[in-house]
């Protein structure tokens, strides 16, 4: 009897103490949660103004969020583990579901996080305070390799773990807390990634050597616009070398043999030979890359190791983040506000006089510029922040673009869109390229609006693109197809728009109609009409079909041009009675936010259960989003039937 009383006594006891251990464990984790929950109500107040706190409140919250995560891994991790198990539960089963892999991206994050504090935190707090060179940043990233490579690898762990969680089945509130991984966690990768490159590629270990192109979107072109000016920029220890700025005619080398032009080009812009100029009729910014290369003749055995290319917005932008910029031969400090102005009269010729040293000198101010501002970076007087959020934003927009020969930084480039290639979807795919073929800069003055219905319902889906053409030019100028200058830049944009337009879509689509717009003899250099007929064939960079057609839009008109084809049917992926349509709608580099409406109509007897980005409408079964071109568009509709 004294023995059972014993083991009862011995049972509450464990019993006792067990629910103290677990009030105590409940208390820790409590805390810990409270503790973070007010940590990362820190860390959105830091990511709403990036520029309003220092670098050691930003480390010190790092670290803090860091302590709270391994305190809650340590005491819930088995519990996490076993939490998907309950992910029947209504409103949160998502997020128990997702529970162990959240833990693991924020584990991961936040290792990255202290480690790039412990090794950074003095250059980084040096950088926004704008007191650091290049060069010494440059040194600073390569003494901390280790460092980086060993929070590359976390973010790596936390970008896997992401990967298993499918965002639509979070519940709304999480949902919205971690919608930012989406985007964050591919930047930060990237940045990671290109830290332990940039020591290799700023020439740290050998002198790098890479092409700027100075695109001119007023003439435009499949990438941006026409080359109108090239630099040769050698890089050495994180500090240019040297920094030479050519007109893109300079660099012509005819004792050496040229490809033929692309058909176009020799239709109805007279050019036989590919030259460097006319790199970028590809819409694809790794071919123009790759051609540019070969085709780039200084004179000089010279090793590329990559491609930079900046059209007119982008050259406005950068002086701005970086103003005021001291210029060789301009008077006032230039800034972003002014820069396009006195560039435009700085090309113009005095008195109107075409003589050969105005040609040899039309685009020097380009290298001026390009000195001042490089200068500028490597004496290290710049806002780093502001530059970041401005080369990001070009970036994204495609008014920057970048190609490496290294395969590591390819590889970044292509992973977040930077490097202006083309990209295959698993769906649809639609992208519209305009080149101007008019020996002009009407461009400039041309708006262009997008109209892309889908109808899923007919037995074959079919799709119908519809294309406005505004020229906002009031001039009333005859279309006279010459080459020619005028003496002021901005009567080369009030004339007439001669458009060779391309459109990639889906292989196994078939053109069913097209509008026709018919251009007589006289308006062409070659004297012949052109019938306006649509050509339809296979894409050279990859698994699309083109249709390309001339146009000619006079000033202050408007034309509309419309596609109708069929889609193959592998638009729409099935599991069951659950169907998906994709949609990829890829931006024209250099061109400015092209109003852009996608409608859709589902199969029939099919309801819409999801969509990404949500739509402006549903109008008579059709699914409506009113977007903007500012960068690709991804659009995903799931529906059941």
């Amino acid at each position: 009897m004294k023995r059972l009383l014993s083991l009862k006594f011995a049972s509450r006891l464990l019993v006792a103490a067990g629910s103290i251990l677990l009030l105590v464990w409940a208390v820790q984790m409590a805390m810990a949660a409270q503790s973070l929950r007010g940590h990362l109500a820190q860390a959105e107040a830091l990511a709403g103004d990036p520029t309003g706190g220092d670098v050691a409140a930003a480390c010190d919250l790092a670290r803090d969020l860091r302590a709270d995560v391994v305190t809650l891994r340590r005491g819930a991790g088995g519990l996490a583990r076993l939490a998907p198990a309950l992910g029947w539960l209504p409103g949160v089963g998502g997020d128990l579901r997702a529970a162990p892999h959240l833990l693991a991206v924020a584990d991961g994050l936040t290792e990255a996080g202290q480690i790039g504090c412990d090794a950074l935190a003095p250059t980084l707090a040096t950088l926004a305070g704008g007191d650091v060179s290049l060069p010494t940043a440059t040194s600073a990233l390569a003494a901390h390799q280790p460092d980086l490579v060993q929070a590359l690898a976390a973010v790596e762990r936390a970008h896997t773990a992401w990967a298993a969680v499918d965002p639509a089945t979070l519940s709304p509130w999480l949902a919205g807390k971690v919608s930012i991984l989406d985007r964050g966690l591919p930047l930060l990768r990237a940045g990671l990634a290109a830290a332990t490159l940039a020591p290799d590629l700023l020439g740290l270990d050998a002198p790098r050597t890479y092409l700027l192109l100075a695109l001119n979107e007023d003439e435009e072109r499949a990438v941006g616009g026409y080359i109108t000016g090239v630099g040769e920029v050698r890089v050495t220890g994180g500090q240019i070398a040297a920094l030479t700025f050519n007109d893109s005619y300079a660099v012509d080398d005819f004792s050496l043999p040229y490809p033929d032009a692309p058909e176009p080009l020799r239709r109805y812009m007279d050019i036989d030979l590919w030259v460097f100029r006319d790199s970028n009729w590809s819409p694809d910014f790794p071919t123009v890359a790759r051609r540019a290369i070969d085709l780039y003749r200084p004179g000089y055995p010279v090793t590329i190791d990559g491609v930079v290319a900046l059209d007119q917005i982008a050259l406005q932008a950068l002086v701005e983040a970086l103003e005021p910029l001291d210029v060789a031969g301009v008077d006032e400090p230039v800034t972003g506000e002014t820069v396009v102005a006195v560039m435009r009269q700085a090309w113009a010729p005095e008195n109107g006089d075409f003589s050969s040293d105005w040609w040899a000198q039309r685009k020097s101010f380009l290298g001026d510029i390009a000195a001042a501002a490089w200068e500028r970076v490597q004496t290290g007087q710049v806002d780093w922040l502001a530059l970041a959020r401005t080369l990001r934003w070009l970036l994204d927009e495609k008014h920057l673009l970048v190609y490496a020969q290294q395969p590591q930084a390819a590889s970044i480039l292509a992973d977040l869109g930077w490097d202006g290639a083309l990209r295959p979807a698993m769906g649809d795919y639609l992208a519209v390229f305009d080149t101007n073929v008019g020996y002009n800069r009407a461009s400039a003055r041309v708006q262009r609006a997008l109209d892309y219905r889908v109808d899923l319902a007919l037995p074959t889906p079919q799709a119908t693109l519809t294309l406005v053409y505004t020229h906002t030019s009031t001039a009333d100028t005859p279309c006279i197809h010459h080459v020619y200058y005028a003496p002021v830049y901005e009567q080369m944009m009030d004339t007439c728009y001669w458009d060779y337009v391309r459109v990639y879509v889906p292989q196994g689509s078939t053109l069913l109609d097209a509008t026709r717009i018919p251009v007589p003899g006289e308006s062409l250099l070659s004297g012949e009409d052109d019938s306006g007929a649509v050509t339809v064939l296979p894409a050279e960079e990859g698994p699309w079909l083109t249709f390309g057609a001339l146009g000619l839009l006079p000033t202050a008109t408007t034309h509309t041009r419309r596609f109708v084809y069929t889609l193959p049917d592998a638009v729409v992926a099935w599991a069951g009675e659950t169907g998906t349509y994709t949609l990829r709608v890829q931006k024209q580099a250099g061109s400015v936010r092209d109003p852009l409406t996608v409608r859709v109509r589902l199969p029939a007897g099919a309801a819409l259960v999801a969509s990404t980005p949500e739509p402006a409408a549903v109008e008579e079964g059709w699914i409506v989003y009113q977007l903007a071109l500012a960068t690709d568009v991804d659009i995903h509709l799931r529906f059941r039937r």
